[in-house]
C-alpha cells in the first residue's frame, strides 16, 4: 500500500485516524495467525477463529477482538468525514459502528448464543457497508470498477460463510472459509484506504442524496 504522506498530512487527525484504522485488518489477521500455529491443539483449518478464545492464550485473542472492534469504529469516524455528504454519507458509518461494537461483543461473550450473535452482527453489519459503497460509487468515474468490486466482495463473504457453516456441521476446513472471509474483507479495506490515502476523494453521489 502506497502512503502519500503529504495527503495524509493535509487531512490532519482524521488522516491518521483513518491510516491507523485501515491497518486494523491486518493486526486481527496477524494475532490470530500467529496463535493459530502456536497454540496446542488448535487446527486452523478446521478450527473457527472464535475457538483460539477457548484455549488456554484465549486472553490474547480476547484481546485482539476488542481492538479490532475499537479500530472499525475508528474507522467510521474517518469515513464519516471523508464521505461528507451524498448517499450513504451517515448509513455507512452507522454500520461501520454496528461492525465494530459487534467485534468488541465477540470479545466479550465467548459462549454461544450471544458470541455467534455477535459474528452475525458483524457480518451483515460488514456486508451492509459493502452494498452502500457500491450503490454510492456506481457512476463515479474516480471509482471505476468499486461498485462491482464491493458487491463481488459482499459475494464472495457470503459464500465462504456458507460454506464455514457447511463444513462446520459436516466435517472439512471450515476455519480456512472464515478465514478467507476475513481475508477478502480486509482486503477491500486496504485498498479503499489506499485510494483514499493516495488522493482519490469520495465525491458525493451524482443524484445528491443522502442517508
Amino acid at each position: 500500500m502506497q502512503i502519500n504522506t503529504q495527503n495524509v498530512a493535509s487531512r490532519g487527525t482524521a488522516g491518521a485516524l483513518l491510516l491507523l484504522s485501515g491497518l486494523g485488518g491486518l493486526l486481527f489477521i496477524a494475532v490470530f495467525v500467529v496463535l493459530g500455529v502456536s497454540v496446542p491443539g488448535y487446527i486452523p483449518l478446521r478450527d473457527a477463529i472464535s475457538a483460539l478464545e477457548l484455549t488456554h492464550m484465549g486472553w490474547v485473542q480476547q484481546a485482539n477482538f476488542f481492538v479490532f472492534g475499537l479500530l472499525l469504529c475508528t474507522f467510521a469516524v474517518a469515513l464519516r468525514r471523508e464521505l461528507a455528504s451524498g448517499f450513504g454519507a451517515n448509513l455507512i458509518p452507522f454500520f461501520q459502528v454496528v461492525a465494530g461494537v459487534a467485534v468488541i461483543g465477540d470479545a466479550i461473550f465467548i459462549h454461544p448464543p450471544l458470541h455467534l450473535t455477535c459474528d452475525i452482527i458483524a457480518f451483515n453489519a460488514a456486508m451492509c457497508v459493502l452494498l452502500l459503497f457500491a450503490w454510492r460509487l456506481r457512476r463515479d468515474r474516480h471509482w471505476r470498477g468499486w461498485a462491482a468490486y464491493s458487491v463481488a466482495t459482499a459475494l464472495a463473504m457470503m459464500a465462504l460463510l456458507f460454506l464455514f457453516g457447511w463444513l462446520n456441521a459436516h466435517g472439512g476446513p471450515a476455519g480456512l472459509m472464515e478465514k478467507l472471509a476475513t481475508a477478502v474483507r480486509t482486503l477491500w479495506s486496504l485498498l479503499l484506504v489506499a485510494r483514499l490515502v493516495g488522493g482519490v476523494n469520495l465525491a458525493p453521489a451524482p443524484d445528491g442524496q443522502s442517508s
